[in-house]
């Protein structure tokens, strides 16, 4: 999340928020983001494909438009059933007017529509304005992650011959959801049939890993344009320390990189230690740094 600086009164413009996303919002999304990082440098959490790809039956996404075109955005990120994110951002010309808590404002209104308990704001570590935009509405600081990037060439391990990663396919999904679940602590026992769907439907990179044909692991892969990312790495705890997540984290970024990919990255819990040395091992090296500020709808909206 930028850091809006917001003031109290009602900015000029108009809010928009309608199902789905255009061509032409996209268009206006991607130019805002390329202002708001070319001043703030860090990284706007806006997750491209997933904006591509949004419902047409619900909204999550939230536009203010001033007299010189889109001058604020705000996605609501629905990628777990009990808890959403949010990220946005404000046109530098435009902060300090009230842009960003009026579209916060709007998301939190839909939030309380879903009945959603409760959500992520999403702010930069250099944000300092964002954390306090948090923090003002009742946020703390639920966890933090450091985004790595590869960089270096991974050192040196003997590959298990028995290992080997292909595409999910609609049978794993059980075996997915739970190893998901079980790595991440993800609450899947509340997810319907339906949902577990969406899932399938909506990430479509999803890998396995398997040994000696056994179902292990799991992993995702992002790409979009020159760049991938890395989601939902995960090894079953039985199957740890056997060095089988480096030989497929290795592996993977070899082969994205021999595609022509010009930036691997991922993403990782800033205390989750054993984690953090085995991507540093795999040649990825931190780049900066995301905090989670969870807030209800209850305490976003007042008493």
């Amino acid at each position: 999340m930028a850091p809006p600086g917001d003031g109290q009164r009602k900015p000029p413009g108009q809010l928009l928020a309608e199902p789905g996303l255009s061509p032409e919002h996209l268009r206006e999304i991607d130019k805002l983001a390329s202002t708001c990082l070319a001043t703030d440098g860090g990284r706007l959490k806006l997750e491209r494909r997933t904006l591509q790809t949004r419902p047409s039956e619900q909204v999550n996404d939230f536009l203010w438009f001033g007299p010189g075109g889109l001058v604020g955005f705000l996605g609501l990120y629905g990628f777990r059933s009990d808890q959403l994110e949010i990220c946005g951002m404000v046109h530098p010309a435009h902060r300090r007017q009230g842009v960003f808590s009026r579209l916060f404002e709007a998301a939190i209104a839909e939030m309380g529509n879903r009945g959603a308990p409760q959500a992520l704001l999403v702010v930069d570590r250099l944000y300092a304005a964002g954390a306090a935009f948090a923090r003002s509405v009742g946020g703390e600081l639920e966890h933090s992650e450091h985004r790595m990037v590869l960089r270096r060439q991974p050192a040196a391990f003997v590959p298990d011959p028995l290992v080997k990663v292909r595409q999910a396919e609609r049978g794993d999904v059980a075996f997915v959801v739970a190893c998901l679940g079980e790595a991440f602590g993800l609450p899947v026992e509340q997810l319907k049939t339906d949902q577990i769907e969406a899932l399938v439907e909506h990430f479509p990179g999803t890998l396995v890993i398997e040994r000696s044909d056994e179902l292990v692991g799991t992993v995702r892969v992002e790409r979009s344009d020159d760049a991938a990312d890395i989601y939902g790495f995960a090894v079953s705890p039985q199957f740890q320390g056997h060095g089988i997540g480096r030989q497929v984290l290795s592996g993977l970024s070899r082969d994205l990189v021999a595609e022509g990919l010009t930036r691997v990255g991922l993403e990782v819990s800033c205390t989750n230690d054993s984690a953090l040395g085995l991507y540093l091992s795999c040649g990825f090296d931190v780049t900066g740094t995301e905090d989670y500020f969870a807030v209800s709808p209850r305490q976003a909206s007042g008493p």
